[in-house]
Formats: C-alpha cells, sequence, structure tokens
C-alpha cells in the first residue's frame, strides 16, 4: 500500500470519544488548576434539571467596562534554563467605544531552574503572599507571573471602577494551582464593597459533569434541546449565594456617567469620591465568586463558563449586560472587551519571531559563535518534523 488506510483506526476512537461525551453523572470536578470552589479536591453536586435560565441584552449606556488579560511566551526551552516573556494589560470600554488601553511593557526574564524557585517564591512575597506549595514544572514560572501581572491589574481595576460598572478577567476568578487563595478573596471583597461586578470568562473549561463529559459541551447540548438553537441562558454550577439585589430592575444600582475613577488620564475625571468599605481580615476572606455555564449571543457558537462576583446585579441583568457586550460580529457570544485587550497583550507569532531574531543576533555580539547559537535556540525535532 502506498497509503496506509487508517479509516477504521479513526472511526473506532470516535465512536468511544462519543460514548465518553455522553457520560451520565451528577457531579461536576473541581479540578486544582481549575477549581470551582475552594475546597480541595472536592467535586460538586448539579442535577440533570438544574434550571436554564434566559436573558435579554442589555445594551447598558454609559456603563463602564475594564477588561484584563495578558500574554506569555517561552522564547528558549534550555531544557535548564528558560528565557520567558509575559505582559498584562487593561482596557477601558464604553458605550462601544474603547476610550484607554495600558499595557504593561513586555518583561524578558531567563531563568535557571534555581532561578526559578526564586523568581517563584520573590513574586509571591512582592505581592504580599505566602508560599503553599513547590511548582511541579519550574518551566511553568512564567504561568504565575504573568497571572500575578493579572490579578495586580484586576484589583486595580476594581479599586478605579465606581458602583455598577464591571470588570471583566480572563479566565476564571479563582487562583491557579500554584496561586494562594488569599490572592483572589480581597479583590472579590473589594468588589462587593465598592458594588462592582467582577466577571470572568473561561474561553476553554476543563470542568467535567460526570466521569468524562465536558461540562460546557453538555450543558449546550441540554439547552438546544430544552430551549432550541437560538437563545441566550445561563445554568448555576455553583449554590445559590445571596441575593445582592440592589434598588433598580433590572441593573440594580444606577450606573454612572463618568469615567471610573483611576482611569487613565485621557478619560475625564469628575472628582467624585466613594467611600470604601472595609472587608474581613485577609486570612477570612472566601471566594465570593458564582460559577456558571453561559451562552450569551443567540448566534454565537460557544458557550463559556463565566464566574461572577455580584455587585448589586441579579444574575439575570448582569448576563443581559454581558450580552450587550457580546454582539460584535468577529467575536459573536464573546465580550467584546475582552478580545480586545486579548489582541493588545497578546504575543502573536510575528513578534515572537522578530524576538528570537534579535536573540540571536545578540548572542553573535556577545561572542558565541554561529554553531554555538545554533545548538542552544534550534530544536531538532522542528528539523525532523519539516
Amino acid at each position: 500500500m502506498l497509503v496506509e488506510d487508517y479509516a477504521d483506526r479513526v472511526r473506532l476512537a470516535a465512536g468511544y470519544l462519543s460514548r465518553l461525551l455522553a457520560d451520565g453523572g451528577s457531579r461536576v470536578d473541581n479540578p486544582a488548576d481549575e477549581p470551582v470552589a475552594p475546597d480541595d479536591g472536592g467535586s460538586l453536586e448539579l442535577a440533570d434539571d438544574a434550571p436554564l435560565v434566559e436573558f435579554g441584552s442589555d445594551p447598558a449606556p454609559g456603563l463602564t467596562a475594564a477588561a484584563v488579560d495578558g500574554g506569555s511566551a517561552c522564547l528558549l526551552n534550555g531544557r535548564s534554563f528558560w528565557l520567558v516573556a509575559y505582559r498584562a494589560g487593561t482596557v477601558w470600554h464604553r458605550d462601544r467605544d474603547t476610550f484607554a488601553v495600558d499595557v504593561d511593557p513586555l518583561v524578558l526574564r531567563a531563568l535557571t531552574q534555581s532561578d526559578a524557585k526564586s523568581a517563584y517564591a520573590e513574586a509571591l512575597a512582592l505581592a504580599g503572599l505566602r508560599r503553599e506549595r513547590e511548582l511541579a514544572d519550574l518551566g511553568g514560572v512564567v504561568d504565575v507571573l504573568r497571572e500575578l501581572a493579572e490579578w495586580r491589574r484586576a484589583s486595580e481595576a476594581v479599586a478605579a471602577a465606581r458602583s455598577g460598572d464591571l470588570v471583566l478577567v480572563d479566565g476564571s476568578l479563582h487562583p491557579g494551582a500554584f496561586l494562594p487563595a488569599s490572592l483572589v478573596g480581597p479583590v472579590h471583597q473589594l468588589a462587593l464593597d465598592r458594588g462592582v461586578d467582577l466577571v470572568g470568562v473561561t474561553k476553554a473549561s476543563k470542568l467535567r459533569w460526570g466521569r468524562y463529559a465536558p461540562l460546557v459541551l453538555r450543558v449546550r447540548r441540554r439547552a438546544e434541546r430544552e430551549l432550541g438553537p437560538d437563545a441566550r441562558w445561563y445554568l448555576r454550577v455553583t449554590a445559590e449565594g445571596p441575593d445582592r439585589e440592589g434598588p433598580g430592575d433590572p441593573g440594580g444600582v444606577p450606573r454612572s456617567e463618568g469615567p471610573p475613577r483611576g482611569a487613565p488620564a485621557d478619560a475625564e475625571d469628575s472628582g467624585e469620591e466613594e467611600e470604601e468599605g472595609a472587608g474581613p481580615d485577609e486570612d477570612d476572606v472566601l471566594w465570593r465568586s458564582e460559577v456558571y455555564v453561559a451562552r450569551l449571543a443567540r448566534r454565537g457558537a460557544y458557550a463559556f463558563r463565566v464566574d461572577a462576583v455580584r455587585g448589586h446585579r441579579t444574575p439575570a441583568a448582569l448576563f443581559a449586560v454581558l450580552a450587550g457586550l457580546s454582539d460584535d460580529p468577529a467575536f459573536l457570544g464573546y465580550p467584546y472587551p475582552l478580545a480586545r485587550v486579548h489582541q493588545a497583550v497578546s504575543l502573536p507569532g510575528h513578534l515572537l519571531a522578530d524576538l528570537r531574531r534579535d536573540l540571536r543576533e545578540a548572542f553573535l555580539r556577545e561572542g558565541l559563535s554561529e554553531d554555538d547559537v545554533d545548538l542552544v535556540m534550534r530544536d531538532f525535532h522542528l528539523t525532523l518534523n519539516a
């Protein structure tokens, strides 16, 4: 045979995986790298008939939304050392206009294995956090450094926002496997104290319902059966929290017409001051977020895990505001400010190629030979797979 016939093997694999995707069950896992609750390792009960709630779309005139994201990459993997790059940024958005973009300068860090341990401990200490475990993969220190930069910006955005405003972050509102809960608890509490809606949207959730079925896929299948393919909906995954609805319906609190306090300089400042509430001691701060699965556009191709610390809005009012931000045709069903900040902070292929080219030239200026530079920078797997 000139071409191997593997069609039967593909069909068998597809059949097996299809059965896994149809797996039943009533429990949602709580993985360490994408938790849904602060209890380590404990799964959550989620009934097959958990309510699916439809909601409308609220353009929310005058609402200010901040969006926070970060980008990172490994430029050089020398097995015993790495060169990593990362940055984080914030955009400010109001009335379909992104009026301010603030992105950190690109950080380049060269780390040996021992450097990575020190960098991890140092980064947590600078953030005022206690180290609870060691990094299993020291090359993953770039993810920790990027996430710390993102949470710093999220905290700053919540502090700058006014009551009724919205702060969006890429990913869940819970800490990663190597970041302590004490990192996010104070940010959650600050959002509650200031009446700000803090929302995290996870593009590719790892959560499972049952043993194998991806949670988002399973919920979407059920929603299309029960509500049809042309509906916005959400399903609450975590237990229902206290009702924090404020005056007014459906938005909860009046929206400010001006820019947030502390926004970048090109936003006008009305001079209003708001007293920040005093939260509990840091050690007593628990995660305040609720976890949902939601589809934010009627014709959107995707549903997402959505975490929310609600300032004053009801869930339906909050999701209507998110829907109003998710109608851009290029990113239908995904909040536009998050798409905009992703574009601002990502490290695209052409930028990484430029950085590697500059690194190669810098190596040569340092006196390394062409052969040594090739040995350091080339991955022979790429040669074999070319």
